[in-house]
């Protein structure tokens, strides 16, 4: 289970790593097992959870985050 962190910095800085780390897993897509595209799909559904993860956390930390909720994001996860 990918877990939110306290500081939103410590939040981008987990995205910004795993989105390098999934980047590195889509080297050679078309010749991608259906193991690789397993994985490599596992990490997508990782990937949203850290955005979510960083939203949660700017949203913590900005004076009017709360009062927008989570709209907004679902458009680019989608």
């Amino acid at each position: 289970m990918i877990e939110k962190k306290e500081h939103l910095s410590d939040n981008l800085k987990d995205y910004v790593d795993y989105s390098m780390e999934l980047m590195n897993a889509l080297d050679g897509a078309p010749h991608h097992n259906p193991e690789e595209t397993k994985k490599v799909n596992d990490k997508i559904e990782n990937l949203k959870a850290y955005l979510q993860n960083l939203q949660l956390s700017y949203n913590e930390t900005s004076p009017f985050g709360n009062s927008l909720g989570n709209e907004g994001l679902s458009d680019i996860l989608l």
